[in-house]
């Protein structure tokens, strides 16, 4: 019976200590990356936000009074400032060429004026002191202030 060969003991890796080393980064890298992520997804209603400033989307209308001798009516405050209503007439303008300039906190109707993408008849439309109340897609209605001679 011939005796079984002793096995040779295998030569020492060179690269074994280097391996080990890079699986742990990798490993603390990986695991670095997913804490952030779950970190950043914690927080994501603070770190994306988007507010829109046309008109695009609003639908708060202002219904204004069905009499027209019940004008000027109230319509909203901006600032803290009255603005009325004098007529009940409807201008359109595009609601992507309004930017909001305020927002009323009672009835939460949005504040509009021309933007620079309004085109020169759009702004003909207004003069100083005059606002846009929306009154449906691309409807609005006029609201000033009013000064106290009036």
């Amino acid at each position: 019976m011939n005796p079984s060969p002793v096995p040779e003991a295998s030569p020492p890796l060179f690269a074994q200590p280097w391996a080990v080393r890079l699986g742990f980064a990798l490993l603390v890298g990986f695991t670095l990356i997913v804490g952030l992520t779950f970190s950043d997804h914690s927080r994501r209603t603070q770190l994306e936000t988007s507010s829109e400033t046309t008109a695009v989307g609003d639908v708060v209308y202002f219904a204004g009074p069905d009499d027209p001798t019940k004008l000027p009516v109230l319509a909203a405050r901006l600032n803290g400032k009255p603005l009325f209503v004098l007529n009940s007439d409807r201008i359109g303008v595009r609601d992507t060429h309004l930017t909001r300039v305020g927002k009323d906190p009672a009835s939460g109707l949005s504040i509009y004026q021309h933007s620079p993408r309004a085109t020169l008849e759009e702004r003909a439309r207004l003069t100083k002191g005059t606002y846009l109340l929306k009154t449906g897609t691309n409807e609005y209605a006029r609201a000033q202030e009013l000064s106290p001679g009036k």
